[in-house]
């Protein structure tokens, strides 16, 4: 057998494992800005909730002389977020609101992803 007929393929890891660790690499960086992602979104819910909780619970008798819309916003920047919108009339029991957290990560908040935004209501029932 004569060596120059032999293929040969050395070499080709150089070439591959570069190209693999790259992929694994961007797959990594995908899947930890996704759950990042998914993180901000269960907050801004949460946070969501709180805020139309502190704005019906403005209204209730004996609690601080503030308005609704000012406990909503309060509550939405001391849980890290910013209130959006606030359908929160003082002295009607319901209150809808709208509150965004920003989104951590490296290529989610550059492709438009900066922020998640969660919409909440509450209502003010009196005990009979």
């Amino acid at each position: 057998m004569n060596t120059t007929d032999r293929c040969t393929e050395s070499g080709v890891a150089t070439v591959v494992l570069p190209m693999l660790l790259w992929v694994t690499t961007l797959a990594a960086i995908a899947l930890i800005d996704l759950g990042a992602y998914f993180v901000a979104a269960a907050r801004a819910q949460s946070l969501a909730d709180a805020v139309a909780l502190a704005a019906v619970s403005a209204e209730v008798e004996g609690a601080r002389a503030v308005s609704p819309i000012r406990e909503a916003d309060r509550t939405a920047v001391a849980g890290g977020g910013q209130l959006e919108h606030c359908l929160c009339d003082p002295g009607s029991d319901r209150a809808a609101v709208r509150v965004s957290v920003p989104v951590p990560g490296l290529v989610l908040p550059t492709l438009g992803a900066a922020r998640v935004a969660a919409d909440a209501g509450a209502a003010l029932v009196l005990p009979p």
